[in-house]
């Protein structure tokens, strides 16, 4: 690896082949190295880091449909799925013991979301598995450190915003569609 060689870079010149995008982009990298046995050189290429961002991508996506899910099961946690976590957590455990492999350690991370989305698919996910699901998840990334958990956090409306929306609401509950146009455009420029 040289520069003279071409094949050599630093966190910045990635940075200024993907701007916009340094938020997923560091993670991206962290998820790069994971997946390569820390005894072995790691070659980078932009290939490998354009996977890893669709990897991450669907980690992201993950997230989002985990969160706008909406159990219908209550309380209810069933013992297939909870002999899959409790064997999930083992395995990650027993991965990392063995010379830190994280390049198996990671996979059960996919393996989890291939999991729970089947569940969601079927309906049959309630919220003490969703639950579950985030707290094991959570334990696992404090040692990768690869997933935006803003992305659970519940968005807050300004309250600025909030008075509009009433505004604009008793508006139309009036009938006074041209006020209730204006206040809608007043959202819009926030």
């Amino acid at each position: 690896m040289a520069k003279s060689a071409g094949n050599f870079y630093t966190l910045k010149d990635i940075e200024e082949k993907y701007p916009g995008k340094e938020d997923i982009l560091f993670r991206c990298f962290r998820l790069m190295c994971l997946q390569n046995r820390y005894r072995e050189n790691f070659n980078f290429t932009f290939e490998r880091l354009e996977s890893a961002m669709i990897t991450i991508g669907n980690i992201d996506n993950f997230l989002k449909r985990l969160k706008s899910y909406n159990p219908h099961l209550h309380g209810k946690f069933r013992r297939d799925f909870r002999d899959y976590l409790q064997a999930s957590m083992q395995g990650f455990v027993a991965d990392i013991e063995n010379d830190i492999d994280t390049v198996h350690a990671v996979t059960h991370i996919f393996n989890l979301i291939s999991e729970v989305n089947r569940a969601i698919d079927e309906q049959i996910l309630s919220d003490s598995e969703k639950n579950a699901t985030i707290d094991i998840l959570k334990s696992w990334d404090s040692v990768f450190g690869i997933v935006d958990w803003s992305l659970l956090e519940e968005e807050k409306i300004p309250d600025t915003i909030q008075r509009l929306v009433e505004e604009r609401t008793l508006a139309k509950q009036e009938k006074n569609f041209q006020k209730s146009d204006e206040i809608r455009k007043e959202i819009e420029k926030q």
